[in-house]
């Protein structure tokens, strides 16, 4: 609403105040505890479905998450998650309760802080290329600047979750996740192969086209993003080894119909077999 519209007369809406945290949302406690309600019925349900227990705890972290969404320290995150994908990242760790976190692509730090309020206690390893666009830095995390195949991480045993918002092909990182003793992945940026334009360095391939059974094993492919024209060639020879590997493949729903949010990147949740 403009100033022009503030201030007409007739109009039942008036400026009673400013807010600094920078994100839009409602105040009445009753309009914020009907979306609440919604959203943690999808999530609590969709998380349900992979995770048979995880109702209950599901719906009490995503009320936890809207109480401590506002206290995030990197509040201009542009480029990395946003509301939707920090609500799905922060409740799929509440539920899953890792003792073993690698995140690979950390870019300023958001999400490693999200890691942290879902699991507290967890041994969290942080990868990326360049650490230098960190603007919160976990005390407790490992950090690796380079690759995660780069670095041995045991498992041990223990309940791990390996989260990939690194861009890099999808295929791969299950086979190394498996080799490595990872079951439970969460992976961002799951384009399928008609939307390598939403994003500017898409995974090739991504788990989306690997489940796509029209894709030829390979294929040139190009797109338009910014004005700039892109091509890749599409190689899908993995696919015969990775799709095997797993037991549950779901792509957690969007949440932007109900929270009005920007949809995002969306993250999909990927269960190996033991």
């Amino acid at each position: 609403m403009d100033r022009a519209q503030e201030t007409k007369p007739g109009n039942a809406i008036r400026v009673v105040g400013r807010d600094s945290l920078g994100r839009h949302r409602m105040l009445s406690a009753g309009m914020e505890a009907r979306q609440i309600e919604a959203v943690g019925s999808l999530v609590a349900g969709s998380l349900a479905e992979v995770h048979p227990d995880a109702a209950e705890t599901a719906y009490a972290a995503v009320t936890a998450f809207y109480a401590l969404y506002d206290e995030r320290p990197v509040k201009d995150n542009k480029g990395g998650s946003g509301f939707n994908d920090s609500l799905w990242l922060f409740v799929t760790a509440s539920v899953l309760r890792p003792e073993v976190i690698v995140e690979s692509g950390v870019f300023k730090g958001h999400s490693t802080w999200l890691l942290r309020q879902a699991c507290p206690g967890a041994e969290i390893h942080c990868f990326d290329p360049e650490l230098g666009n960190l603007v919160y830095r976990d005390p407790e995390a490992r950090y690796h600047a380079g690759d995660w195949n780069e670095t041995a991480v045991a498992v041990s045993g223990r309940p791990a979750l390996a989260f990939f918002d690194d861009h890099m092909d999808q295929g791969r990182r299950v086979l190394e996740a498996r080799e490595r003793g990872f079951r439970s992945l969460l992976f961002d940026d799951n384009f399928p192969a008609d939307n390598l334009y939403a994003t500017g360095h898409p995974p090739l391939p991504s788990l989306a086209m690997i489940f796509d059974e029209s894709l030829p094993e390979t294929a040139e492919i190009s797109w338009v993003r910014n004005g700039k024209v892109y091509e890749a060639t599409l190689d899908m020879t993995a696919r015969k080894r990775v799709k095997p590997l797993i037991e549950i493949y779901s792509v957690l729903p969007d949440l932007a119909p109900l929270t009005r949010y920007s949809a995002g990147s969306g993250l999909t949740l990927v269960k190996l077999f033991d």
